[in-house]
């Protein structure tokens, strides 16, 4: 794959993240989500008068949810230089970023169907606004994968060149992962640090999250910048000789 595709790629999975986010607050309100102790007469009532808005944004994540493929898919190719042989670590880490997208996505989905007839029996529109929140931020195993797979190629010693994953990015995304093991308990409580607006199940993954695909993109945007550099060096060294 050319270093023009995986730019291409990459500013298409970073724009759909942005847009995604922006969505998540200002038309589904659910940054930071309603409390876990709502009855179900309270979240009926927050989707019928936030039905049009939530129905927009449904729609605008119908289109932008998947963010996570094309950034896995660029990931996966930056692993694979540094594999002989079969490339494993890449595709566990292209698997990882797919599984990624299916908590991503869900959730959208389930505050469409809850907005789309919001004057239905509170107890149905109740159903599937704590599917939508216990999908998002249950779903920790989802996430892990392609993580153990960039921590693996950074931590193992190797002469890649111009490699997007130094040492210290395979510690951080290590860290990354285990803030979000703590999403699960938000099965077992509505409130404190782990109900599914608390900041060990919600907060510290979220804004964790987003700050490793930053943190991410600029470190490979930097290694294609100087794989290109070499790739133009190589070049003209052979027309030299």
């Amino acid at each position: 794959m050319s270093t023009r595709t995986q730019r291409i790629l990459m500013w298409w999975g970073l724009t759909f993240t942005v847009v995604y986010g922006l969505v998540w607050w200002l038309l589904f309100h659910m940054m930071p989500p309603p409390t876990a102790r709502w009855s179900a007469d309270q979240i009926a009532q927050f989707y019928v008068h936030n039905s049009s808005q939530i129905k927009i944004g449904a729609t605008i994540c119908s289109w932008t949810s998947g963010f996570m493929v094309p950034i896995a898919v660029v990931v996966a190719v930056q692993i694979a230089r540094h594999e002989e042989g079969k490339p494993v670590w890449a595709a566990l880490a292209l698997a990882g970023g797919t599984l990624m997208s299916i908590p991503l996505m869900l959730p959208p989905i389930y505050w469409g169907v809850a907005a789309f007839t919001p004057t239905r029996a509170p107890e149905i529109t109740a159903i599937m606004h704590e599917l939508a929140m216990l999908t998002f931020v249950t779903t920790d195993q989802y996430y892990i994968f392609m993580w153990v797979a960039i921590a693996a190629v950074a931590l193992i010693p190797n002469t890649v060149v111009h490699t997007p994953f130094p040492r210290w990015f395979g510690y951080y995304t290590a860290w990354t992962a285990l803030m979000f093991e703590a999403g699960a308990i938000a099965f077992l409580t509505r409130s404190g640090p782990f109900a599914w607006n608390g900041l060990l199940a919600f907060w510290s993954p979220v804004v964790t999250f987003f700050a490793w695909i930053v943190v991410l993109a600029v470190l490979i945007f930097r290694a294609i910048g100087l794989q290109e550099q070499a790739t133009v060096g190589t070049h003209a060294a052979a027309q030299y000789h």
